[in-house]
């Protein structure tokens, strides 16, 4: 808009906020702002994936983890054993995929 805007000449409009100097000052503005949004997203997902990682990991995450440690105490101390009964209460999620 801004280019097409400055290839007029006669674009000399009343409103001091229209005026090209002041339009492409707000421009320059939200292009700031913008780009300072794009580096928070980025930092956002990429502490996501790495969140997601952390927890559901193949073997080495959480999740598993904590489902090996509940079959593990189950083997040990039997499926009606108080130690099995307190920790099978404890509930992990698995990833949505």
């Amino acid at each position: 808009m801004l280019q097409l805007l400055s290839t007029i000449t006669n674009y000399n409009p009343n409103l001091e906020e229209l005026k090209l100097t002041n339009l492409t000052t707000y421009h320059a503005s939200l292009m700031t702002a913008t780009q300072a949004v794009d580096q928070t997203e980025a930092e956002l997902n990429a502490k996501l994936i790495e969140r997601n990682n952390m927890l559901y990991a193949e073997g080495t995450g959480l999740y598993s983890i904590a489902q090996n440690v509940k079959k593990y105490v189950k083997s040990i101390y039997g499926a009606t054993s108080e130690e099995y009964s307190k920790v099978s209460k404890i509930k992990f999620n698995s990833r949505k995929v």
